[in-house]
């Protein structure tokens, strides 16, 4: 019997599907299931730097290559119950009720307070998150947070990509941790399920992570067009930036309580990625908790439990007085389901006119 040879596709074929054609979210899953570090971050994409090994994983764990995403659906949640916001067992406002993480949160503080319970009760032993850099004012930065502390520096929307796998390889490669919990967009967790379940997953990588807190995300924005270009030219110091927000159809930035600028969101939406005018995913349906703000009031969190073990961290962290809740109906999510059926259907759109 002849055997038939199966040709990989290798970072090459990453350049001329994904990253070329400006679907790349800069996820940062290519950079970190590379076994040979041969990728590194250069003008806000992945490029090579090093040998490759032709091994193919950076191109099965993009989020942007082909895959049957039933797959994972059937793993979390037995294929059932699947509509626009995805599958949904239950649903919270919530906020925090240490008053240091409510000081420093975007809004309610629900994924802070989340992962402050999940580190101090042992269930994890870090989480991956997305800090600033020390070097350049507000350019996010994967970290790992193994304290309340790192938790709180690392609190607070950022708008810019954030390529947050390359902090997970580093619990797993450079600190030999075995439970760490992922904060990401719905883009990056949709890498970290191609780490769990795909067949030519980077399992080394993906088995370690206890928990999946996804961010209701409509768009992410390159750092360089929006804040070292957009910003500078406004007059803003971006050195004194403390904050970003985007409510009411408005891109705001804060220094403490000083408004530096407020603007129509439209006036910035030609600096976001043109990956995130092609992805459907507003509430990152795949993970276990996905949290954001809208159809909560100002100050909480909008908070959607979809796995068993989502559940259960959740439940968990209320009972133990990290949280306080109220819960919400499906019906009352009028926002996220009006804001969610119109990126899927612009995400169509755009697809069908590439």
């Amino acid at each position: 019997m002849i055997q038939l040879a199966v040709r990989v596709k290798i970072f090459g074929h990453l350049v001329g599907e994904v990253i070329r054609k400006n679907l790349c979210s800069l996820c940062g899953a290519c950079i970190a299931s590379c076994p040979v570090v041969a990728l590194t971050v250069k003008n806000e994409v992945p490029t090579i730097t090093g040998r490759c090994v032709l091994c193919g994983y950076c191109y099965n764990q993009c989020p942007k290559t082909p895959f049957d995403w039933k797959i994972v659906e059937e793993k979390l949640f037995g294929g059932t119950g699947y509509g626009p916001l995805g599958h949904v067992e239950s649903a919270y406002v919530a906020r925090a009720t240490n008053p240091r993480i409510l000081e420093v949160s975007q809004d309610g503080g629900a994924v802070t307070a989340l992962l402050h319970y999940a580190l101090e009760a042992k269930i994890i032993d870090c989480a991956v998150v997305s800090s600033v850099s020390e070097e350049k004012p507000w350019l996010p930065k994967p970290t790992l947070a193994f304290n309340l502390d790192e938790l709180l520096k690392a609190a607070g929307s950022k708008y810019t990509s954030s390529p947050n796998h390359i902090a997970l390889a580093s619990a797993v490669y450079e600190y030999g941790l075995e439970r760490i919990g992922f904060v990401g967009v719905g883009c990056q967790i949709r890498a970290l399920r191609k780490m769990q379940f795909s067949d030519y997953g980077a399992t080394k990588l993906g088995s370690k992570v206890k928990f999946a807190i996804g961010l209701f995300c409509s768009e992410t924005f390159y750092y360089k067009k929006l804040v070292e270009e957009f910003l500078s030219s406004r007059g803003v110091d971006v050195s004194r930036i403390t904050r970003f927000e985007i409510a009411a159809g408005k891109f705001t930035v804060k220094s403490g309580k000083e408004i530096l600028l407020s603007v129509p969101v439209k006036e910035v939406k030609v600096y976001a990625r043109e990956a995130c005018e092609k992805c459907g995913d507003f509430t990152a349906e795949l993970a276990d908790i996905s949290v954001g703000s809208v159809d909560s009031p100002k100050g909480w969190s909008t908070v959607l439990i979809r796995t068993s073990s989502g559940k259960k961290l959740f439940t968990e962290a209320v009972k133990a007085g990290y949280l306080e809740v109220k819960e919400l109906k499906i019906e009352d999510l009028k926002v996220a389901l009006k804001l969610a059926k119109a990126k899927k259907k612009s995400a169509t759109e755009a697809v069908a006119l590439s």
